[in-house]
């Protein structure tokens, strides 16, 4: 019988721990985990252009040594990190896919990016090269 008292109490006391202890808790957001691709420097190349976006901004890409950036308006460099040969993705989210060739690009996310004029409708925003 004292076992069983024991164990009741026992239990109780550790359901009430968590309890106690929920206003110490602490908010841990984890970077975005996402698949990297290793890109030669040559592939990019083709990529290294400005683009006419469907709002009228215009997005150019630059690579400075390994790392690659996208540019909206001239204005701040964005970092983006290529997930396939074909695909890259910023610390924010925003997806660049190139398509035909390196001609156009589809970007989804746009709003994400600094300087972004977002077009009512759709999260993704198309560009062709100029």
């Amino acid at each position: 019988m004292k076992t069983i008292l024991l164990s009741v109490v026992a239990a109780l006391t550790l359901t009430a721990l968590p309890a106690v202890h929920a206003d110490d808790s602490v908010d841990v957001k984890a970077p975005r985990v996402t698949k990297r691709y290793m890109m030669d420097q040559s592939e990019f190349r083709q990529y290294a252009n400005r683009y006419q976006l469907q709002n009228g901004q215009q997005l150019s890409f630059k690579q400075v040594m390994t790392m690659r950036y996208a540019i909206l308006d001239d204005g701040q460099y964005v970092r983006i990190y290529p997930t396939s040969a074909k695909t890259f993705v910023s610390d924010d989210g925003v997806r660049f896919e190139f398509r035909d060739e390196g001609e156009t690009v589809a970007i989804t996310d746009f709003a994400k990016l600094p300087m972004a004029k977002v077009v009512a409708g759709s999260p993704l925003m198309m560009a062709a090269r100029r």
